[in-house]
């Protein structure tokens, strides 16, 4: 079930403002030392904007939905991205993105929602993308980026990415038809 802050919903990955300490542990999805976060989810105040990094991992990992928190497996999957392809994909040029994927009605209720997302539409900034085919990979962190959250000087897996392999681009009135 989608959280709400009123009557927004809040995507399942955003932190909260009682989520603030991270440390270096293993995590369960990465299977690597990575940035953990306390998990307090729904308390205090959503941090739209600023994805819890355990859940973060995990909606991407398992292919589960960034607002719902639900399976995406037998679903249109949605990818709303800044990202353009780059040339350093695992096997060369990719679209390489931190967003995790939206099931179709999910991206069309963000964007209701999202100011900011509906702005970045409106000015092309922002892909609307249907995913075919895609692959998980993790970022891994300097030692001196993992201290700056941590306190812990040490490489780290950070966020996890989603490598798109197939996709057909779209607009927003495509998701509004679903």
């Amino acid at each position: 079930m989608t959280l709400r802050y009123g009557s927004t919903a809040v995507p399942f990955t955003a932190s909260w403002s009682a989520e603030e300490r991270f440390w270096v542990a293993e995590c369960p999805h990465a299977k690597r030392p990575a940035i953990r976060q306390s998990v307090a989810q729904g308390e205090g105040k959503p941090l739209f904007g600023k994805p819890h990094s355990d859940r973060q991992r995990q909606v991407i990992a398992d292919g589960l939905c960034d607002l719902c928190g639900r399976s995406l497996t037998a679903r249109t999957k949605v990818s709303l991205s800044h990202a353009r392809v780059q040339p350093h994909g695992a096997d060369g040029p990719a679209v390489l993105q931190v967003e995790p994927l939206l099931h179709r009605e999910c991206a069309a209720e963000s964007l209701r929602h999202c100011p900011s997302l509906r702005r970045d539409v409106r000015e092309g900034a922002l892909k609307v993308r249907q995913v075919t085919r895609y692959r998980v990979q993790f970022a891994i962190m300097s030692p001196e980026y993992v201290e700056t959250l941590t306190g812990e000087r040490r490489k780290a897996v950070g966020h996890a990415k989603v490598e798109l392999l197939a996709w057909k681009d779209r607009d927003a009135a495509w998701l509004g038809a679903a």
